[in-house]
């Protein structure tokens, strides 16, 4: 009779172990990240009837702030992780900002715009490099770069759309 209750007690103890192991696994599956045509939709919602460059500076942010706020999103890489999730979002929509902008220009206008995306692009690789400098080793310089990151392309991608805009103005 011993043995019985032992291997009941077990027993016990293999199935709670397996549902506390499950558990994380099942709490990812209801928090799993949104995709990226759903990030993508909700920065253009948000840029959606918003004209100047300041109505449209209060949708940086859309997607990097909820998605910290859940709780795969507040550690270090997760903080990375979403602030990439939303530079990718931004990056796309300056790639489309950047072709419609260069198609209304004349061959000089296209080369002056080309390098001054260059040039940009070089000072985005500066810019964001300053928190490596100032924690060096420290664990808050990756996400402080990927901020930099996303919210250097959002701005280049809006002043992209407002020279298109006046471009198309014209």
């Amino acid at each position: 009779m011993r043995g019985l209750g032992t291997m009941r007690s077990f027993r016990a103890i293999l199935i709670l172990s397996a549902w506390a192991l499950a558990a994380p696994s099942l709490a990812q599956e209801t928090d799993r990240p949104a995709s990226p045509a759903k990030d993508a939709a909700v920065i253009e919602a948000c840029l959606t009837g918003k004209e100047t460059s300041a109505q449209r500076r209060t949708c940086i942010g859309r997607v990097s702030g909820p998605c910290q706020e859940t709780p795969d999103g507040s550690s270090t890489v997760g903080m990375m992780t979403c602030f990439d999730r939303e530079h990718t979002v931004w990056d796309t929509l300056l790639n489309r900002a950047y072709r419609e902008a260069m198609a209304g220009f004349d061959e000089a206008g296209k080369t002056d715009l080309k390098g001054v995306q260059q040039t940009w692009l070089k000072f985005r690789a500066q810019a964001c490099e300053w928190p490596g400098r100032v924690y060096p080793g420290g664990t808050i310089g990756g996400p402080l770069s990927a901020e930099c990151i996303m919210d250097q392309t959002a701005l280049r991608a809006l002043d992209l759309m407002t020279i298109r805009d006046s471009l198309e103005q014209r």
